[in-house]
């Protein structure tokens, strides 16, 4: 591994073992479905594999045995905690040009998974990859989001993303103040040039930011669908917005 690799893994691992993002089972693999096992022998996501594989060493060495027994229960958008996306490029440069926040995981808490399957998006075509799909989450809900956010393998290459739910309490809903100082920890890493924020939790927790950064900081919703009108009709236009702004970065 580089030195940027190296650095970056060792800085998000450590943030991420401070805040007990990840339980025991997890980082060791005691899990019915795994994500990194499942991508190991995909050649173009091998790296990420590897990169894992020495993250979740690193992870076990900072928590020291003193693991995270808080398990999300009842929060109405996490009942798990995936593992985030890093582009290659990200790696290498140790910046993200895209930084996605999407609101949390609905995964099985005996699977492991990653933020919206987002390793998939430098593939133009997932295809080849349905019975990994059908391990997870819906392919027409992935080929829909991308779609709306108008995401390309060049743009995956360049992005971090992750979830905002994904530090529970003691009552097993989301700790608030925490998962938003998560991120904002993992912003300083990264130091992107865009953070899109998807869905209504992660804009209402970033809304400072947004009124005082425009240039930073966008919101898209998730989806159109079941959500307020004014969504279904602004929500068009706040795609495009992202869209053009990808073009800038």
């Amino acid at each position: 591994m580089g030195e940027n690799i190296i650095e970056i893994l060792r800085k998000l691992s450590h943030i991420h073992a401070k805040y007990d993002v990840y339980s025991e089972n997890q980082i060791k693999g005691n899990v019915k479905e795994s994500i990194i096992e499942d991508i190991r022998l995909i050649p173009r996501l091998k790296y990420l594999a590897n990169y894992y594989d020495t993250y979740f060493d690193e992870y076990q060495k900072q928590i020291e045995g003193n693991w995270n027994n808080n398990t999300f229960k009842g929060d109405s958008i996490a009942r798990s905690t995936d593992l985030p996306f890093i582009g290659s490029d990200v790696l290498e440069s140790g910046t993200a040009n895209y930084l996605f926040v999407f609101k949390g995981s609905l995964q099985s808490i005996e699977k492991l998974s990653m933020t919206v399957l987002s390793c998939f998006w430098i593939f133009n075509n997932n295809l080849q990859y349905q019975n990994i799909f059908n391990k997870y989450w819906p392919s027409q809900n992935y080929n829909l989001l991308l779609e709306n956010l108008g995401i390309t393998p060049e743009i995956a290459k360049k992005s971090y993303v992750t979830d905002f739910a994904r530090i529970p309490n003691n009552k097993g809903t989301r700790d608030t103040k925490k998962c938003r100082a998560l991120l904002l920890d993992e912003i300083e890493i990264l130091k992107p040039n865009l953070v899109i924020l998807v869905g209504a939790e992660p804009r209402n927790v970033f809304i400072s930011e947004l009124e005082r950064n425009p240039d930073k900081f966008i919101t898209v919703p998730f989806s159109l669908k079941g959500v307020p009108k004014k969504t279904q009709e602004e929500g068009p236009l706040m795609y495009e917005d992202l869209r053009s702004r990808y073009s800038g970065q």
